[in-house]
């Protein structure tokens, strides 16, 4: 109350836009990243940043657009690309290699977010 009332000084509050502190999401980013050939939860990346899982994925999902489970499906295509186009792998490899249980699923996880399909890709 004395502060507020009678002091010269305005406090400073740390108001972060889009929700989550840019630390906390550049750290979640990098454990989405670096786990992305294992299944992730919502409960260990919350973990890593210390929030509660129904905080976190509100926060991340208004930060990025996409809930947590829609960027590491996003991330998981994007290095699979990286992948099919820098090395001869097949594509089966590339999808477990990228987190994936098939390829079939990589498929059409890949198809859907690049309008393409990974042997479309390939053949370009």
């Amino acid at each position: 109350h004395l502060l507020q009332h009678y002091s010269t000084r305005k406090p400073v509050l740390n108001s972060f836009t889009g929700g989550i502190s840019k630390h906390k999401l550049q750290q979640a980013i990098a454990y989405i990243q670096d786990h992305l050939a294992e299944d992730i939860s919502l409960e260990a990346i919350a973990a890593e940043v210390g929030m509660s899982q129904y905080h976190f994925g509100r926060l991340f999902k208004q930060a990025t657009g996409f809930s947590p489970y829609q960027f590491a499906l996003k991330c998981r295509v994007e290095r699979g690309k990286e992948l099919l186009l820098n090395n001869k792998r097949t594509i089966s490899e590339v999808a477990l290699e990228v987190g994936f249980s098939s390829q079939s699923h990589f498929t059409q996880s890949f198809k859907k977010l690049l309008g393409v399909t990974p042997k479309q890709l390939i053949k370009q």
